[in-house]
C-alpha cells in the first residue's frame, strides 16, 4: 500500500504524520545530538519523510519508519561530527575527545553509573537499550527499526541489560562497603522492556 499523491492529499496526509510523530521523533533525536544540532537533524527527519512520502508505509508502520529515518539521520550528523572533529586536530594539533552517545537532559547524578555503563556497551548493544528504555518501543517494533529480527534483537537487548546489571551492582557494591548504611542514594536500573513489549 503506497501513500496518495494527488491533489490537496498529499499535504494532509503529511501533516497528520508530523503533528502525530513529531514529540516522539524529536525526543529521539535530543537525546542523541547537542541541543544546538537538534532543531536541524529533526527537520532533516521529516524533510526526507516529506521527499519519500509514497515510500511511507500507513499506520502504524509509519511511526516506526520514521524512527528508521531518525536512526539513519543522527547516524550521518555523528559522521559529520567526528570529521568535523578530526579537522580540528589537525589544524589545531588539540587532542579532541568526542562523547560517544548523548546523554538525557536534566540526567540524576544518581545514574550516572547506568550511564557510563551504556555508554561503554557496542553501538548495536546500546541502541537496542535505548530504544527499549527511553523510547519505550516494544522489542518487535526495536527490531524492525534495527532491521534485525525480533530473536536477534533480543540477543542484544539482554546482553546489554546484564552489562549495565553487573555494573551497576558492581558499583552499589563498591560504594556500600565504604559508606554506612542509608549513606547514599540507592540506584535502580528496571531490566525489563515496556509492559506492551515481549517478556526478555
Amino acid at each position: 500500500m503506497t501513500r496518495s499523491r494527488g491533489g490537496d492529499v498529499r499535504p494532509a496526509e503529511f501533516e497528520l504524520l508530523y503533528t502525530s510523530c513529531y514529540a516522539e521523533i524529536a525526543g529521539y533525536v535530543r537525546r542523541r545530538v547537542a541541543e544546538a544540532d537538534a532543531d536541524d537533524v529533526i527537520a532533516h527527519v521529516f524533510t526526507v519523510a516529506w521527499r519519500k512520502f509514497e515510500q511511507v508505509p500507513p499506520p502504524p508502520d509509519d511511526r516506526l519508519w520514521l524512527f528508521g529515518v531518525a536512526r539513519n539521520s543522527v547516524a550521518e550528523h555523528d559522521r559529520s561530527r567526528q570529521r568535523r572533529l578530526r579537522l580540528h586536530v589537525r589544524l589545531v594539533q588539540d587532542a579532541v575527545t568526542a562523547a560517544s552517545w548523548a546523554r538525557p537532559a536534566n540526567s540524576d547524578p544518581r545514574y550516572e553509573p547506568v550511564l557510563t555503563a551504556i555508554g561503554s556497551l557496542p553501538p548495536a548493544e546500546r541502541e537496542a537499550l535505548r530504544l527499549v528504555l527511553w523510547e519505550e518501543l516494544t522489542q518487535a517494533e526495536a527490531a524492525s527499526v534495527l532491521g534485525c529480527s525480533v530473536n536477534a534483537f533480543e540477543l542484544r537487548y539482554r546482553r546489554a541489560r546484564n552489562v549495565v546489571r553487573d555494573a551497576v551492582m558492581n558499583t552499589s557494591n563498591a560504594q556500600g562497603s565504604g559508606m554506612g548504611s542509608g549513606s547514599g542514594p540507592v540506584t535502580t536500573f528496571r531490566t525489563s522492556s515496556p509492559a506492551r513489549g515481549n517478556a526478555s
